[in-house]
């Protein structure tokens, strides 16, 4: 019998800055409802997830562009959000749910990526829930790292929560800026609407 590989790891460096764009109505350090909603949670509610990205762009894509054959974003909605940022404090270790870090998991692209509204499909995450709780039961890493569904050249972090310590909030409750917002906004052949 073939010894299995080590998983991959994703390393990110101390004083690191990661990026979250929220709901202005939850703090920027939220882990979650632990009800199994989004992508990375624990399928089990046991533990939280902070969701954030190497760069803004990442969670903006993640959480306002969620519908692309929808090519208008509205302004009010960009207004609801927030934007915060961390800085690790030490370095964070991570799977790695890209890459060869697909295969080692025995999955695809498109099984970690399934782009089901789980309102919808009750199992649409049942992949990656699945992979964020063995990750989280069978190692001491801090949580994955996974490209953003809606532009894969973003990287993203589920951050567990048990890895709250490693991550400083250096700012919060910001708002996002129109001007930044169409710079996103215009390669993708998105339109920002204004009512």
């Amino acid at each position: 019998m073939v010894a299995r590989a080590t998983m991959p790891v994703a390393t990110i460096a101390a004083g690191q800055t990661l990026h979250r764009v929220h709901g202005a109505s939850v703090p920027a350090r939220w882990y979650g409802r632990k009800d199994a909603t989004w992508r990375w949670d624990d399928p089990q509610g046991r533990y939280g997830v902070l969701y954030l990205g190497k760069s803004l762009t990442g969670p903006f894509t993640e959480s306002l562009l969620r519908t692309p054959g929808d090519r208008d974003v509205l302004w009010d909605r960009v207004q609801q959000k927030r934007a915060a940022a961390f800085v690790t404090t030490r370095t964070l270790r991570l799977a790695k749910l890209h890459g060869p870090g697909l295969a080692w998991f025995q999955t695809t692209a498109a099984g970690v990526s399934a782009d089901f509204d789980p309102a919808i499909h009750r199992d649409a995450y049942a992949t990656t829930q699945t992979i964020s709780a063995f990750v989280y039961a069978d190692t001491a890493l801090d949580g994955i790292q996974y490209r953003s569904r809606f532009d894969t050249d973003q990287l993203c972090v589920a951050l567990f929560e048990r890895a709250d310590s490693a991550i400083d909030l250096v700012s919060e409750n910001l708002p996002i800026g129109k001007d930044w917002t169409r710079k996103i906004l215009k390669p993708r052949g998105y339109e920002l609407i204004e009512l």
